[in-house]
């Protein structure tokens, strides 16, 4: 059975183990929200709120995995950046999935347009990619979940609202994937660090 985009990234979203997605509806993420209303598997549960990006970086911190937020075109997108920047200074993985302009629309001052790539240049350094065509999405979302864990930092992920409502199609190519983890501290010469202070300390 085909699959839209919107239903594949809340499939995605579930093979990440994405408990919930904090977001607002809008125009920009219409096939997103729509995807959320017909899925009747376990997880991941929208959690409609005002202020997102706060709740998906709070998430984050007080639970130890990535929060996810999702906000529409213009207005919506542009409300993130605070949060985001919270989660940048904070060393916090988030993702933030956002709605743009059709893409035959992109470029036509069409209302509430905003050019996401400069928005988000900054805050979301780590990992930004606009998706443009179906088969970008699997590389695009690993991309984004890994690089939020590794290094603790927000990124972004921009899906056009027309693209959202398309049929999914897989790649025709496999991505290279090097497997990847958060960094952990070396405890084996822990011991050896504190009695070299304390004969320092004498």
């Amino acid at each position: 059975m085909s699959q839209t985009v919107a239903e594949f990234v809340l499939d995605r979203l579930r093979q990440w183990n994405v408990e919930q997605v904090f977001g607002y509806p809008g125009d920009g993420i219409n096939g997103l929200v729509a995807a959320f209303g017909k899925d009747r598997r376990a997880g991941p549960r929208f959690v409609q709120t005002r202020h997102e990006e706060m709740a998906a970086t709070g998430y984050a911190k007080f639970s130890g995995h990535v929060g996810v937020c999702m906000a529409t075109s213009g207005p919506g997108a542009i409300h993130l950046l605070n949060g985001l920047y919270d989660a940048k200074l904070d060393h916090t993985p988030v993702v933030a999935i956002v709605g743009q302009t059709a893409r035959s629309a992109m470029g036509g001052s069409y209302q509430q347009e905003v050019e996401l790539q400069a928005l988000f240049a900054n805050v979301a350094s780590d990992f930004l990619v606009e998706v443009n065509v179906a088969s970008q999405l699997p590389n695009a979302l690993d991309r984004a979940f890994r690089t939020a864990r590794a290094r603790r930092a927000p990124t972004a992920v921009v899906i056009p609202s027309d693209l959202q409502e398309q049929p999914y199609a897989a790649p025709e190519h496999a991505f290279k994937e090097v497997p990847s983890s958060g960094p952990r501290a070396d405890r084996s010469g822990r011991g050896q660090g504190a009695a070299r202070q304390g004969c320092a300390a004498r």
